[in-house]
């Protein structure tokens, strides 16, 4: 689609605050959309949308009214649903779609990493005694339902006034950035034994891994979901601000 118009870049990953700040140096019109408030950046210095939209519809909508031309997907790799939504809308309307995926972590000779397709599935899969940290966050905790082991800690970056919906579950606060060392010592106190993670790649998160892999702890490392079919993907913020120079 020709002519002028407004970029979307999609928000929750870290790439779009980089994203954003150099399509404002180049003097592009930029709006931001985030499903939910970020707790590890500061504001996006764009007009922003923060909410899930409640169907392709809704999205489709709001992107004719504020003359989205073009969008930059640097969603969280998690957000799979929203993605698909803004690849169809996109398609649909001739618009041009981009995906910013960060390369995802590899298990060295020194991890102990078994693949799962979901949380749940790898929540099935605890043997009894367990005793498992997970930062999948409080939005999956209903997948854990079925959890065979011991004790679940599930990291919260916010207080939570609500208690956990089962009994073995356990709340475990705490800010990010966290270190390596902060990680081992969490682990230790806790007496966990194995991590369930979601493999979203980067170097933010990577600590609570070395942490494992330093205590030799197994991890069921979630797989990404698959990006929208056909669509362009790419790894970093430079590429995708070489992307948006071809437009």
């Amino acid at each position: 689609m020709g002519g002028t118009g407004t970029i979307l870049v999609m928000a929750g990953a870290r790439e779009a605050h980089g994203i954003v700040a150099r399509l404002l140096g180049r003097g592009r019109d930029v709006i931001a959309s985030l499903p939910e408030p970020e707790r590890s950046f500061g504001p996006l210095p764009v007009p922003t949308r923060i909410g899930a939209f409640p169907h392709q519809m809704a999205f489709d909508a709001w992107m004719a009214r504020k003359n989205v031309v073009s969008v930059i997907d640097a969603s969280h790799a998690f957000d799979a649903d929203v993605s698909h939504m803004a690849a169809l809308i996109c398609r649909a309307r001739d618009l041009r779609y981009l995906r910013v995926l960060r390369p995802p972590w590899r298990a060295s000779r020194l991890d102990v990493w078994t693949a799962y397709r979901s949380v749940r599935r790898a929540a099935e899969d605890m043997p009894e005694g367990a005793r498992v940290f997970s930062n999948t966050g409080r939005a999956t905790q209903g997948a854990f339902e079925g959890f065979r082991g011991e004790a679940l800690f599930l990291r919260q970056t916010r207080p939570q006034t609500e208690p956990p919906p089962f009994e073995f579950l356990t709340y475990v606060e705490g800010t990010p950035p966290f270190s390596q060392g902060d990680e081992e010592a969490l682990f230790r106190e806790l007496r966990i034994n194995r991590l369930i993670c979601r493999n979203v790649g980067g170097s933010a998160s990577i600590s609570k891994l070395l942490a494992a892999r330093r205590l030799e702890l197994p991890v069921a490392m979630i797989e990404r979901p698959a990006p929208p079919p056909s669509a362009t993907v790419v790894e970093t913020v430079v590429d995708a601000l070489a992307w948006e120079a071809s437009l």
